[in-house]
């Protein structure tokens, strides 16, 4: 018998024998079959159901996967890798929506939680008061808080130095200044500056940026806050950095 049976293709490729005919029916992969019957799957299906589950790891749909797997067949490297490319990328762009709409969510969960925990016991029905219905009126706003810090080296080691390279400068420049010109005001902090901005802000936008810096300007610390009432974003540092800082976001009011 000249291949893997279903049994030893799955436990070769961590799928179940389940997932491996629900490929075959969906044309992903196609085994021959023995005299009697039987699926055998060469080391060519192998391969591909491992490609299929690294594929699967990206997040990429059965379609998508699909896609692929028709370039893969010609052989050439570099129409499956572009294609890659362009799908992985819009699924790091998804996944920062998605990460942006789970902190908002948090927070609003947070919130609610607070209310529930605030608001008087009612002995009898739900009323505005209980926190049930509505926010009530003795509710406050409890916020979610996102820090980007690299652990590996605490602040007040990092030397104030941007290792930036210069032609990254002025896209890196463009993404704080959209940030910026939001800034509602600034909150002068012992060890720098709060930024207050609108609760419309997208705050994955502000999210990558900061984690970015961190990779450049390892003696920043960003602390963003989201509440009921908006978006605020700590950019704090050692004492010798605050010109450095007030340069970067401005200074108080």
């Amino acid at each position: 018998m000249d291949g893997s049976t279903i049994s030893e293709a799955a436990a070769r490729t961590g799928f179940t024998p389940s997932a491996l005919r629900f490929y075959e029916d969906h044309g992903l992969v196609q085994p021959a079959r023995s005299a009697a019957g039987y699926r055998l799957y060469g080391e060519r299906d192998v391969e591909r159901l491992r490609f299929i589950g690294r594929a699967k790891g990206y997040g990429l749909t059965l379609e998508e996967i699909t896609d692929v797997l028709q370039l893969l067949d010609d052989d050439v490297c570099a129409p499956v890798q572009e294609r890659l490319r362009s799908l992985v990328a819009a699924k790091i762009v998804g996944a920062q929506d998605h990460v942006a709409e789970l902190v908002a969510f948090t927070a609003e969960l947070q919130r609610a939680a607070r209310t529930l925990d605030d608001a008087p016991s009612i002995a009898g029905p739900c009323s505005d008061a209980c926190g049930c219905l509505t926010d009530g009126p003795g509710s406050r706003p409890n916020g979610v808080t996102l820090i980007a810090k690299d652990d590996a080296q605490p602040v007040t080691d990092a030397p104030i130095a941007c290792t930036l390279a210069p032609d990254q400068i002025p896209d890196r420049m463009a993404g704080w200044q959209a940030v910026l010109a939001t800034v509602e005001r600034r909150e002068a902090l012992a060890d720098g500056l709060r930024l207050h901005l609108p609760g419309t802000t997208d705050v994955g936008v502000i999210a990558e940026l900061a984690a970015a810096e961190q990779t450049c300007c390892r003696f920043f610390t960003f602390r963003l806050t989201l509440a009921a009432d908006g978006v605020s974003l700590d950019v704090t540092g050692p004492p010798d950095a605050r010109l450095v800082i007030e340069a970067f976001v401005g200074v108080a009011a």
